[in-house]
């Protein structure tokens, strides 16, 4: 399942994949297992943030999380697209309760919050949407420098 979202990269979540439905009886089950591995991505990717003891913590959190949403993007659209249209009240429910959980723990580690309150849940927000938008500022410099093409290039030449 997890290969099929992170090669496909489009937001979708896989669910005619042949035997998919013997490990997930309904979608509320394959949404927790989608949500379980992008949170354990951005735990170990801000875990490796840490681990050369960053003077700047609150910048290190951002990295790690722009980090696990560039290895897991197909997973992240994933996530996003359920945020955005919930198929059921309960896969709301847990991709918010998710958010709040990553959001927290985000906080926490930049050392920026102390718990799980309303708080930290803010702060953590904030941090998120800044590496978000340094990943749309990076994305339109690319795109506006032509780099994305050359990379394509360059691929199909190592691959041919």
């Amino acid at each position: 399942m997890m290969e099929e979202i992170l090669t496909r990269n489009d937001g979708r979540m896989p669910t005619a994949i042949e035997g998919i439905n013997i490990h997930f009886s309904t979608i509320d089950d394959l949404a927790n297992a989608v949500l379980l591995r992008w949170h354990t991505r951005l735990v170990a990717s801000l875990e490796r943030g840490l681990v050369d003891d960053p003077e700047d913590r609150e910048e290190a959190v951002i990295e790690a999380w722009r980090h696990a949403a560039q290895i897991y993007s197909g997973v992240r659209k994933v996530i996003d697209e359920l945020a955005n249209n919930p198929p059921t009240d309960v896969v709301h429910h847990a991709v918010v309760a998710t958010a709040r959980h990553d959001w927290a723990i985000m906080a926490i580690t930049a050392g920026l919050a102390s718990g799980a309150d309303g708080a930290g849940v803010r702060v953590g927000h904030r941090l998120e949407l800044e590496a978000r938008r340094r990943d749309l500022a990076q994305e339109g410099t690319v795109s506006r420098l032509g780099v994305r093409p050359l990379f394509g290039k360059l691929r199909a030449k190592r691959a041919g």
